[in-house]
C-alpha cells in the first residue's frame, strides 16, 4: 500500500485527480492500483506524477526504495 498516493487520492477532487491523472499519461484507476500496492510505479510515472501534481505527489512518496539508490549514486559521484 502506498499511504502517500492514497492520501492524496482521498484529498484531491475528481476533477484534480483527472487532470493530474491525464497529465501524467495514466488513468485515475491506475493511479488507485498504485496507492493499493497492486502495482509498482516506474521511475518515469513517478516522476510524470510529480510534475503533473505541482509536487503534491513526489517521487519519494511514491518510490521510497529509490531515495537510498538516490543517495548511494550521489556519494558515489562526489
Amino acid at each position: 500500500m502506498n499511504d502517500h498516493l492514497r492520501d492524496w487520492l482521498g484529498r484531491a477532487t475528481n476533477e484534480r485527480r483527472r487532470q493530474v491523472a491525464a497529465d501524467a499519461k495514466t488513468t485515475v484507476g491506475h493511479m488507485w492500483q498504485l496507492a493499493g500496492g497492486h502495482r509498482k510505479a516506474s521511475t518515469e510515472l513517478a516522476e510524470r506524477l510529480q510534475d503533473a501534481s505541482d509536487g503534491e505527489i513526489t517521487i519519494a512518496g511514491l518510490r521510497p526504495d529509490l531515495i537510498a539508490f538516490a543517495r548511494k549514486a550521489l556519494k558515489g559521484a562526489a
